[in-house]
């Protein structure tokens, strides 16, 4: 009895939870996942423990390494003939000289021979200019320079005792160290027995392919080891571009700095890693493993196949019990979903249907009438959007054509004097086009011919007024011929380009430029002249502020640029470069439109 009552009487969120519980689809989930994150976390820290075990044998091998370096350096530290060059007077290409060389080569070949699994190079450089072996293209350090490396201070303090250096030497090998393939050095300084007194070095350089050999066979495809030095820099790697990079970038970096030994995961390379580090006895140098999780993980898959498998048993089931009741609830609220995409794309004339009377049944009816009410609305913005847009129009228009007039007519009156009554006529008769044609016309958009129609009437009333003075040139692309414009955009420009950039012009040619070209879905017209110019340098207009103030007396740039915002939107407009002296270009950017109604599609694009 109280479930008949319950479940048509429920609300609607009550009804799904029902469905759901009722499968215990909840619980079921909860338990695979948890299993399969302890599963995880096992394999992964055994795979941790294994990987350490590996750096531990990485770390011991690394380390006898470094004391076949540290024979490698006793078999010339020790040696007599080196001692004996370091101190003796050093003469290039004397006999002693060459003698001095051949008991390096000497040395060398043993030791390479003895330690042929090792690739290194040795460099002697004696404080008495002795550099074995010779390299002409370097030049000798001075003692004083070398004594102020921080290097030299340590393997002073070192007593005779090796120490190790990551950073390049290029004052001892003659390369940067980076790129040159080297990944450390092994640095001693030889002194004399009875004063102390540094007579030379004695420099080991290792390669970075003999670390490679250390750990490469021991990674697994997917896994990378590098060797980081105590600074954080990588001496080693797989990847021969991450050699001599910083580790210390890296977020996890102070838990591998704090610790000897360890394991975590981390991100790394775009993916999630196991990390595990380890210290090299020798050195404070840490090796570093990284181990894909999803490499880590790859057996679990098949368990996580089984309970994907399980799961979506119980979804089937979940959807086979609760179909009815999903019939009942979801295919209404899906069909009012898409009833408001609908809405949302501007579609106003959906009405949703009603199938039930609980909750669904009440949010349909109000969607309807909402509806209903919106659309009412909208068409009453429309009318008073439309109203008050044309009565701007008209004021914007109103205030252009008397000032216009008022410049044309001052020009003609100027003209009386210097011309014959034909000439005047002939400009009379322009201007009584231009009134024409801007005046007396209605339409809200014009061809682009018939705004470059007035134009020419316009400049050819003042190139009679100015005379062989005033040059024009045009660069009319004649593809925007077959566009429409709002009307008296270009005419206020040239005139301001007349009256305030080349009329006060005393000296030089007076020359106007007008372009008019397509840059993709726009049009560009250029007005340039080279007349006193501004000093402002660049304008650029917006649909506010304080840029208006300022160029609001510039003829009418302020009343243009507002006409054309208020027909295309605030992207469009005048823009303005000029410098004093020099001249002013005007840009004027327009829509590429044929007609009325593509100026709406542009409104409603820029809502």
């Amino acid at each position: 009895m109280i479930w008949k009552w319950f479940v048509p009487k429920s609300s609607v969120q009550n009804k799904f939870l029902l469905s759901a519980f009722l499968l215990i689809i909840v619980p079921l989930g909860l338990f695979g996942a948890i299993s399969l994150e302890v599963s995880k976390d096992s394999i992964a820290e055994q795979v941790s423990r294994s990987n350490l075990k590996t750096l531990g044998q990485i770390a011991d091998k690394t380390d006898r390494l470094l004391d076949d370096i540290i024979a490698i350096s006793n078999q010339f530290f020790l040696s007599a003939e080196v001692n004996h060059a370091f101190t003796s007077a050093y003469q290039p290409n004397s006999y002693e000289d060459a003698m001095q060389r051949a008991a390096f080569e000497k040395l060398l070949s043993n030791s390479i021979y003895s330690f042929n699994r090792i690739r290194f190079q040795v460099r002697l450089v004696g404080f008495n200019g002795l550099r074995l072996p010779a390299n002409p293209m370097m030049t000798a350090m001075p003692v004083q320079r070398l004594t102020e490396k921080a290097w030299y201070r340590a393997a002073v303090e070192g007593q005779g005792q090796i120490i190790w250096v990551t950073t390049p030497m290029p004052e001892i090998t003659g390369d940067s160290g980076a790129g040159s393939g080297t990944a450390f050095y092994g640095v001693r300084i030889s002194k004399r027995f009875e004063s102390g007194a540094p007579i030379g070095i004695v420099a080991i350089s290792v390669d970075e392919s003999t670390l490679n050999d250390l750990y490469s066979s021991a990674m697994d495809k997917s896994q990378e080891i590098v060797i980081v030095d105590a600074e954080g820099a990588v001496l080693s790697s797989s990847h021969k571009n991450e050699v001599h990079r910083p580790l210390t970038d890296r977020t996890y970096y102070n838990k591998i700095r704090q610790f000897d030994s360890g394991y975590f995961i981390a991100e790394e390379g775009g993916a999630r890693q196991l990390v595990s580090f380890q210290t090299i006895g020798k050195t404070d140098w840490k090796l570093v493993s990284y181990t894909p999780v999803s490499t880590v993980l790859s057996s679990l898959n098949r368990l996580q196949t089984i309970v994907i498998l399980v799961f979506g048993i119980v979804v089937l089931l979940a959807y086979a019990a609760s179909y009815m009741m999903a019939r009942r609830l979801a295919v209404p609220i899906k069909r009012l979903y898409n009833d408001f995409g609908r809405v949302e794309l501007g579609d106003l004339s959906v009405r949703s249907q009603v199938v039930s009377d609980d909750e669904i049944g009440h949010l349909t009816r109000k969607f309807n009438r909402m509806i209903d009410r919106l659309q009412e609305l909208l068409m009453n913005i429309q009318v008073e959007q439309e109203r008050k847009r044309h009565a701007e129009l008209q004021a914007l228009q109103s205030q252009i054509n008397p000032h216009f007039l008022y410049n044309t007519l001052a020009s003609i009156r100027f003209m009386l004097v210097k011309h014959t009554p034909e000439m005047i006529d002939s400009v009379i008769v322009a201007l009584v086009k231009l009134l024409k044609q801007s005046i007396s016309k209605q339409d809200e958009l014009i061809p682009i011919q018939e705004e470059l129609s007035m134009v020419r009437n316009y400049v050819y009333i003042q190139q009679v007024r100015q005379g062989d003075r005033l040059e024009i040139r045009y660069q009319l692309d004649e593809e925007i011929y077959a566009f429409v414009t709002i009307k008296l955009i270009l005419q206020p420009i040239i005139e301001n380009a007349i009256f305030h950039g080349l009329e006060n012009k005393l000296s030089g040619s007076k020359r106007l430029e007008i372009i008019g070209l397509m840059e993709g879905q726009d049009i560009l017209f250029q007005v340039t002249d080279n007349g006193n110019g501004m000093e402002n340098g660049e304008f650029f207009f917006s649909s506010g502020g304080d840029q208006e103030g300022k160029l609001v007396h510039r003829g009418g740039f302020h009343n243009v640029n507002e006409r054309i915002q208020l027909y295309f939107g605030p992207q469009y407009g005048l823009s303005i470069e000029s410098r004093v002296g020099i001249g002013t270009t005007v840009t004027v950017r327009i829509p590429a439109i044929h007609k009325w109604e593509e100026v709406r599609s542009i409104e409603y694009l820029n809502r």
